[in-house]
């Protein structure tokens, strides 16, 4: 039997009240605990006494939050209340919710009775300068009231954050966390790492609730999980980055509670240093999509500690088939990988550069993903034909997207940290894939992309443009290993590329180029073309930036631009790489105002779901994922272009 377990913290008296902030803005699903994909719990409505908390895809995973001022109980989160034995009645009433901001780091909801201000904040530390703490799965709960003399918070937690079956039986142990108490709801039966799959929730390991503790002027608590095994790469058990050198669990959130309040005042300054940044670069819309972007990227993921004391970075695609550390996936995420932490880049790209040089990978092109989440044991994508279960052909399979993807990702980290090296270590499957490239790259034949919902399609423009810019980026990570010769070669290659790609290319719709060289009058976001400006080539005219926003303009829609012409849905990662083409303050603001409409007007009510119609702003699919951090590439264009200077 699954049993709800409330814990009630001590009264305290609070006297801060904090005005409503960020209003204006609904975002679509309110970030809650933002640790990673098995422990990611999110609000459905800004007003979070309306919807008990789903994780990223919608299963219910409730969390439940109660303040008593001076005798009268309020509920803060969750659509009804019962507090068991504790308290009978049916539901208690609801306090009314006055305002909701998503910071990077920070949710936080406000309430007013007239004559009390509450604020309910939760905080995910996921600041990338350390690691120790970002890979904690920790998130806070702060709980503030004005106006009052005595009061006391509760909060209840479900059997639904540690079990993928509702009808499993849980057990319930107390204890106590550097001397407060606590409980863990987990499987009596545990089997760590046992299943695998996309829209899963973990099935092992154990929820944790640290009851309210007051201190001073507020209360706060603490949600955690501990997965007991970490994931699964290439047969080798992993365990997270911060239990590495053998910390338990119990001593990682004593060390959580000890350090509360120094986590949540630089929490507070990096969420107003990244709004601060943002709003420079884009205005205070483009503000509010990277808040909203910035935890649900890293939620998408996690970090694991190699053998060989490495970090590596997993990613799970999730609503597309739970594929772990998918290259395709990582690729528009990496803008924000690389503005934040040149590691959780390399520990992003290293996994698959070391499944391509582990001998099972037996191919010239690079792989798509290392598995399905947690077990990355083996690409999964397309490896074999369902029916038949005869190894599929390569056009099933996305061969030039992951060598360009490869190669543009590696060019760009040796860029930030100055050196080759990751590249240098495996380079004969770098040359392997440039060379692939080489041979099919420049028109591709009938073959998947990154955008693999739209189907097969020969000789598309788009693909085209990503191996033109892998070219010169092989060629950079040449001529920085001291490769001259080669380094010309790849860079004439792209050069030489270019003339005939303007010629294949002309004839698109509204003055810009086409979707595939085989079909005039067509058009596509050539997204992939940002890499000339942001990593310095300098190969293609301006003006073919230029006509491609201008036809851009013409061809957008209320709620964003389309992929391309095959349909009405397109990609908010992609919308903002399209953005950044040009270094154009207008186009992005032109371009953040449309996008920032879907997000405060889309009925469905998901964790920022990329995949959308541009023109009523419907949800197609793609919860909670990783790729949104492609919402950040306009900022690091801009950073690239001022470090170049």
């Amino acid at each position: 039997m699954m049993k709800r377990i409330a814990l009630i913290a001590a009264g305290v008296a609070v006297g801060l009240a904090v005005a409503c902030e960020g209003a204006g803005f609904r975002p679509p699903s309110v970030p809650i605990v933002s640790c990673d994909p098995f422990f990611s719990v999110w609000s459905p409505s800004e007003d979070p006494t309306l919807a008990d908390t789903e994780n990223w895809f919608g299963a219910k995973q409730p969390i439940k939050v109660f303040v008593e001022i001076d005798g009268t109980r309020w509920r803060l989160m969750g659509a009804k209340a019962d507090l068991g034995r504790r308290d009978r009645a049916a539901d208690v009433p609801a306090l009314k919710c006055v305002g909701c901001e998503v910071r990077p780091l920070t949710s936080v909801f406000r309430y007013s009775d007239g004559r009390h201000e509450v604020e309910l904040s939760f905080m995910t530390p996921k600041m990338a300068d350390d690691l120790d703490v970002f890979t904690r799965p920790v998130t806070y709960g702060t709980v503030r009231v004005s106006g009052a003399e005595n009061v006391r918070t509760f909060v209840e937690i479900s059997p639904a954050l540690a079990t993928n079956d509702d009808n499993a039986e849980m057990v319930t142990n107390r204890l106590s966390v550097s001397g407060l108490d606590a409980v863990a709801i987990g499987r009596k039966e545990q089997q760590p790492l046992s299943m695998k799959g996309d829209c899963v929730r973990c099935d092992w390991g154990w929820a944790y609730l640290v009851n309210p503790v007051s201190e001073g002027a507020e209360s706060h608590f603490i949600l955690a999980y501990d997965d007991i095994a970490g994931l699964m790469f290439l047969d080798e058990t992993l365990p997270a980055w911060w239990r590495r050198e053998g910390m338990s669990f119990e001593a990682m959130l004593a060390a959580a509670e000890a350090e509360y309040a120094a986590l949540v005042e630089k929490a507070d300054a990096f969420d107003v240093g990244m709004t601060k940044r943002m709003t420079a670069v884009g205005g205070e819309k483009y503000a509010q999509l990277c808040a909203l972007a910035y935890r649900q990227s890293f939620a998408a993921c996690q970090v694991v500690a190699a053998k060989n004391g490495h970090p590596l970075m997993f990613s799970k695609e999730n609503t597309s088939n739970g594929s772990m550390g998918t290259v395709d996936v990582f690729y528009p995420q990496l803008p924000l990988l690389l503005l934040e932490s040149t590691v959780l880049t390399r520990a992003s790209l290293e996994p698959i550069m070391v499944y391509a040089a582990s001998g099972r990978w037996q191919f010239d092109y690079a792989p798509h993903d290392v598995g399905t989440y947690p077990l990355g044991n083996g690409q999964t994508y397309h490896m074999t034909d369902r029916k038949t279960g005869q190894m599929r052909p390569d056009a099933d399979r996305m061969p030039i997207e992951e060598c360009g993807n490869m190669l543009i990702s590696l060019c760009a980290l040796a860029v930030v940290e100055d050196s080759p090296s990751l590249a240098g270590e495996y380079w004969d499957h770098v040359t392997r894939w440039v060379e692939y490239l080489e041979s099919f790259g420049f028109d591709p034949g009938e073959q998947l992309c990154t955008d693999d919902f739209a189907g097969h399609l020969s000789h598309n423009a788009n693909l085209s443009l990503k191996s033109i810019m892998a070219f010169a980026a092989y060629a950079h990570l040449a001529e920085l290993r001291g490769l001259k010769d080669v380094a010309a070669k790849y860079r004439a290659l792209a050069e030489d590329a270019v003339p005939r790609w303007i010629k294949a290319a002309e004839g698109g719709a509204a003055g810009g180029f086409r979707l595939a060289f085989d079909r005039p009058g067509t058009w596509s976001q050539k997204y992939n073309l940002v890499w000339d400006r942001v990593l310095g080539f300098g190969i293609f005219p301006k003006e073919v930036a230029e006509r491609e926003l201008a036809a851009y303009r013409k061809l957008a829609q209320p709620f964003g631009l389309a992929l391309d012409n095959r349909s009405e849905y397109t990609k908010a990662d992609w919308i903002f790489w399209t953005a950044a083409l040009a270094g154009s303050r207008a186009e992005l603001d032109f371009h953040t105002g449309l996008v920032w409409r879907y997000a405060d007007e889309t009925p469905d009510r998901s964790p920022f779901p990329d995949w959308y119609f541009a023109n009523n702003a419907r949800v197609r699919g793609f919860l909670g994922r990783s790729v949104i951090g492609g919402v950040f590439m306009p900022a690091y264009a801009e950073k690239a272009a001022e470090e170049k200077k």
